[in-house]
């Protein structure tokens, strides 16, 4: 990717962000109104399942913040593309510059009154992420927090600057995310595991990602997001001083000597055609497994965690590694 791709969004990002920024303050006052009081039960929201088992939930509240955030986003930003979770668009070409839209992540913690979800925006052009927002419900906030942040302009939380702190070495009894997945797919690397903090799960991407940001764990491995997912707050984490990486695996049939699976750079977040487009297929694929951590700990933590499925060099490596 060269540095130039970008120049052509560059003076828009500010309002880009505040515009962000302020939608997603406003999609968490919708979700307030639909939110269940402890102890009250969980007010009408219209629960409909987008899958035959019943395990993906879309409530009133998701697709009102998502008409909303469609609304204001094509009203000041006509000529950009929009792909959101609750929408149906999956043929054509995008624009150049797509808003990536969860506007409930945690919609299942949200039915069952658990404080512990997120309305994320996301912004990408050329595939690249420039700008992100998400807001939170939180304790002592009546009207709850949004981090928000663009390419080369800093992160933020309810307009102030936002930095991770940039620790020396993990605290064994500090807490980090790690995916119910992550024993199927990973492993720690010699004795690491034994200092790799208390695992906590949110429930919700985007929570998981703010949490890092805000320095409140000290990590997080993401296994299954999609670009609504995590965009925004990789915009945040980066732009915070974070890193976010992702896991790139060797095909089966290459896992020769020479190979192994890394952790690597995300550089854009959607491919772009040799044409310079992208369908919106290709925005609705699975993202590769993530890895967020501040930049000081990124390179100890993608050393140790890795793939259960390393490939002949990382195998006899573990073997021998002393």
């Amino acid at each position: 990717m060269k540095d130039t791709e970008l120049n052509s969004i560059l003076a828009e990002l500010p309002q880009i962000e505040l515009d962000a920024a302020d939608w997603a303050s406003k999609a968490g006052t919708i979700l307030s109104k639909y939110f269940g009081k402890p102890g009250t039960g969980t007010n009408d929201l219209g629960v409909e399942y987008k899958d035959a088992n019943n395990t993906d939930p879309v409530t009133r509240a998701d697709t009102e913040v998502q008409q909303f955030l469609v609304s204001e986003i094509s009203r000041r930003y006509p000529s950009h593309g929009i792909v959101g979770e609750e929408d149906k668009l999956k043929e054509g070409f995008v624009p150049e510059t797509v808003w990536i839209l969860d506007p409930l992540d945690g919609t299942r913690n949200f039915l069952h009154g658990l404080p512990a979800f997120a309305s994320s925006i996301g912004v990408l052009h050329k595939g690249v992420i420039v700008a992100g927002a998400i807001f939170l419900p939180w304790p002592g906030e009546t009207e709850g927090i949004v981090l928000h942040s663009s390419l080369n302009g800093g992160a933020r939380i309810n307009g102030k600057r936002l930095a991770i702190p940039q620790i020396k070495s993990l605290d064994p009894a500090g807490i980090s995310t790690l995916p119910g997945s992550f024993s199927a797919t990973f492993k720690f690397e010699g004795g690491f595991g034994r200092r790799s903090g208390e695992p906590r799960m949110a429930g919700s991407i985007a929570y998981e990602l703010a949490l890092v940001a805000l320095g409140i764990t000290q990590y997080a491995v993401i296994n299954g997001a999609h670009l609504w997912d995590a965009a925004a707050g990789i915009s945040i984490l980066t732009e915070s001083g974070g890193k976010v990486l992702k896991h790139v695996k060797v095909p089966l049939g290459s896992r020769i000597i020479g190979s192994v699976d890394a952790w690597e750079e995300i550089g854009r977040l959607v491919e772009i055609s040799e044409t310079g487009q992208s369908t919106y297929e290709e925005f609705r694929k699975l993202s590769p497994s993530l890895l967020a951590a501040p930049a000081s700990i990124i390179s100890e933590m993608s050393e140790n965690i890795v793939s259960k499925n390393m490939g002949i060099r990382g195998m006899t490596g573990s073997l021998f590694k002393k």
